[in-house]
């Protein structure tokens, strides 16, 4: 009998701790009292823990624990959905619940995609943030049909849409059904709006065309994030086309290193056998060697007007040109001295 004295009262204590739970989920409610609602996003691998400690932070609820009891007790700690939410004011903690764990629910998610990733980066930036799947995101770029479908298919040379794929903060549905085709399909359409029509007759009034403006823009955004040097380097690869000299862009052997790209290229890397190689061949490559932002576009349409056509790294993002290639290989030595002294200074810092 003195068992059943000590389980009678340690049941009544556990029912009255979930009793008193369910209140203040089903009662209580958050403490958002902001005029704007409050965003939060919940990403993939995010877990009932993780969620209560976003939304607790973010003050739409008093207390993740009684959060997580909640969703414990209703037996949601997996059906939590990825995606972003706005939370307004005057919400319980089941109702908070309900919203992140409804599948009926239309999600959205805000995505930047930055300048100069190629489509294969698209595709794994894609996967973390929303969970498409990177290797069909990267078979729908190269799909035919879909490429004819967006207009593409009357430009020469064009065989997959890397390149084409505009670089912007988009909000993406998260569950909807075949998301990787509905994503090219906006990054694609969104490349058509901003390559304005008034851009294209100014392409077509230097006789280039769609493929080599984006081919020459895609080595621009590989080449430099610094934009007052854009269109200055867009002229130094005008002008060794000109002079039929190689363009030696290492943006174009990165882009076919087996391993993906790395901090440094080798001397053997500069040997890899390939038409996008532009250390072995003449000219732009085939295509584009990623998918390039607007400024880079323009500075491919609009290339600054000079005699330079060497140029070569700082080591603050910014780059020294030369017309000579005797001034270029004194830049050279000035560049392997920077190296030099950071590495000293690498060395020196190190306990």
């Amino acid at each position: 009998m003195k068992l059943q004295r000590i389980i009678y009262p340690s049941v009544f204590l556990f029912t009255l701790a979930v009793f008193f739970t369910l209140q203040l989920g089903l009662l209580n409610k958050g403490y958002n009292n902001s005029p704007t609602d409050i965003v939060i996003k919940i990403t993939k691998g995010d877990n009932l823990r993780t969620v209560a400690e976003k939304l607790e932070q973010s003050q739409v609820i008093y207390n993740k624990y009684v959060f997580i009891a909640i969703g414990r007790v209703f037996g949601k700690q997996d059906n939590l959905i990825p995606g972003e939410y706005k939370f307004g004011n005057g919400l319980t903690y089941l109702n908070v619940l309900s919203t992140v764990t409804d599948p009926t629910i239309i999600r959205t998610v805000t995505v930047t995609i930055p300048e100069g990733l190629n489509i294969r980066q698209m595709g794994r930036l894609l996967q973390r943030q929303i969970g498409v799947d990177s290797a069909k995101f990267v078979e729908e770029a190269k799909n035919d049909s879909l490429i004819k479908l967006l207009g593409f298919d009357d430009e020469s040379k064009i065989k997959d849409l890397e390149g084409y794929l505009f670089p912007d903060t988009y909000q993406f549905q998260f569950n909807s059904l075949n998301r990787e085709k509905e994503i090219i399909l906006l990054m694609a359409s969104t490349f058509r709006k901003r390559v304005t029509p008034e851009m294209r007759e100014e392409m077509k009034a230097k006789k280039l065309t769609l493929n080599e403006l984006v081919t020459m823009a895609s080595i621009i955004e590989g080449e430099t994030r610094y934009e007052p040097e854009k269109k200055i380097i867009s002229g130094v690869y005008y002008n060794r086309i000109k002079k039929g000299m190689k363009l030696q862009a290492d943006p174009t052997v990165q882009y076919i290193l087996p391993g993906g790209s790395k901090n440094r290229l080798l001397y053997s890397d500069l040997k890899i056998e390939s038409p996008y190689n532009t250390y072995l061949y003449k000219g732009l490559p085939p295509g584009p060697i990623n998918n390039p932002g607007l400024n880079s576009i323009i500075a491919a349409l609009q290339p600054e007007e000079n005699s330079y056509l060497y140029f070569v790294a700082k080591g603050d993002g910014s780059h020294r040109f030369a017309v000579s290639y005797d001034e270029h290989k004194k830049n050279i030595v000035l560049y392997q001295q920077y190296l030099k002294e950071l590495e000293e200074k690498k060395q020196k810092s190190q306990p």
